[in-house]
């Protein structure tokens, strides 16, 4: 493919923001990551991809895989909204959807700071500022997943994404026993 990604990997960027939330977890209340707050983290570790991407890529709606939800302003907006419903659901862990979506900005933003091509940060200000759109995929966000390569970045950031998941593990995989109780819920159901 013709497009060279200077942003983070869907699976680098859910790597990053648990070692960023686990590390606040721990150092604020001594423990562990927690269930379901580990469910929003990755959530919000997708959710400027999750929204942007389809839309822009897909759709044609956006002018960019990076622009909407991955600009400071709109999606600061965005992040209070999921809050909002995150309260109203009464679920813990909207820390870990805030630290996971703006993990996922600093993750898209590293790059072009380390290498000092700062008008590569424009969506960080759009729609305030323009965007250079000229070497965005033309196929579908599935589609260009599907046909990633093996490249120097997507092979650190899955060795990146390796140790994280190690790193998950020795924090007692958050989630693996809520989501195996519901399935062996559901499936150990009697028939109605």
């Amino acid at each position: 493919m013709a497009f060279e990604s200077t942003a983070m990997w869907p699976w680098g960027h859910l790597a990053f923001a648990y070692v960023l939330y686990s590390s606040f977890f721990r150092l604020r209340y001594r423990l562990p990551p927690t269930w379901p707050a580990v469910a929003l983290l990755a959530l919000g570790s997708q959710a400027p991809d999750l929204i942007d991407k389809p839309l822009a890529w897909t759709l044609s709606l956006l002018p960019s895989g990076r622009s909407f939800a991955h600009s400071l302003v709109l999606g600061t907006i965005i992040v209070v909204i999921a809050v909002a419903v995150i309260r109203r659901l009464d679920l813990p862990g909207e820390k870990a959807f805030v630290i996971g979506y703006y993990s996922h900005l600093v993750g898209d933003s590293y790059r072009p700071v380390l290498t000092g091509k700062f008008h590569e940060l424009a969506f960080l200000l759009w729609p305030f500022t323009s965007l250079n759109t000229g070497d965005e995929p033309t196929v579908g966000i599935v589609h260009y997943l599907l046909h990633v390569q093996l490249d120097g970045q997507v092979v650190m950031e899955l060795g990146f994404a390796g140790v994280v998941v190690l790193w998950w593990v020795l924090d007692g995989a958050p989630g693996v026993t809520a989501v195996w109780n519901a399935m062996r819920r559901r499936i150990t159901r009697p028939a109605s």
